[in-house]
């Protein structure tokens, strides 16, 4: 049976994993970039179905 080569009671850098409420809640939102990638994403997706209904009456 293999055994593995790591220590799993460990974290190699515990303060890349931490997060302090301070961060949270010193955070500025971005609410015009958020609003922006909502946006686009829906325009993809309609773009991709407008395609794929392209696609199916062509066929």
């Amino acid at each position: 049976m293999e055994t593995s080569n790591h220590n799993s009671d460990t974290i190699p850098c515990k303060s890349l994993f931490t997060i302090e409420w301070s961060d949270i809640e010193n955070e500025e939102i971005d609410f015009e970039n958020y609003l922006d990638d909502i946006e686009n994403f829906f325009r993809e997706e309609l773009e991709n179905d407008i395609l794929e209904e392209e696609l199916e009456t062509k066929i």
